[in-house]
């Protein structure tokens, strides 16, 4: 797992639960003395034993929570990879380009160990898309919380149509963009 998300976590769960709720996270991890630095490579367990503990202390389902952390982390993530992305798209031109862009340009370019997900999108009609999630992580809710989280930043709404559940770990996504605040969020993240 790359150190971006993880680190990502952390700021996420201080800021909606504390500094202590971290350490806390980290203790029933069986991680209290690991740092996480955003340059660098993890286990997937590392991040698989920080939800597990989140799901316990917060009570919250597991897909909830990574479907949340999606959604929050596309501000910080668009901030550091605005180079990357073109003025002048919107939310369905980014998702339809995340694959080459963001994971075969930046993730996988920078680090040849990195496995990022798979994640396809299609536009199977106007204002319709349809994301699917392939890798061997069970965190496609996290996919579809990033999808919604791209629709905020560019000041647009997305709307879960259908999922489907695919063999293993695979999922597909329907979702509908639609006008939503109006209020692009990419002027913060510059």
């Amino acid at each position: 797992m790359h150190g971006v998300i993880i680190s990502n976590l952390q700021k996420y769960v201080v800021e909606k639960l504390g500094e202590p709720a971290w350490d806390g996270l980290r203790e029933k991890a069986g991680l209290l003395g690991k740092a996480f630095i955003p340059i660098s490579m993890y286990p997937d367990s590392d991040l698989d034993a920080l939800i597990a503990a989140a799901v316990e202390t917060t009570g919250q389902d597991r897909e909830a929570i990574l479907q949340d952390f999606g959604a929050w982390v596309i501000p910080p993530l668009m901030k550091m990879y605005r180079s990357f992305i073109p003025e002048d798209w919107d939310a369905a031109t980014f998702l339809e380009n995340v694959e080459e862009r963001i994971h075969e340009r930046v993730v996988r370019m920078k680090d040849d160990a990195a496995r990022p997900p798979h994640i396809n999108v299609t536009q199977v009609s106007p204002g319709i898309l349809e994301v699917e999630y392939q890798s061997h992580r069970d965190m496609g809710a996290l996919a579809l919380g990033c999808v919604y989280g791209v629709a905020d930043f560019y000041g647009e709404k997305a709307t879960l149509i259908e999922q489907k559940k695919g063999p293993g770990t695979h999922r597909t996504y329907s979702v509908r963009l639609s006008a939503g605040t109006g209020i692009r969020r990419r002027q913060e993240a510059v």
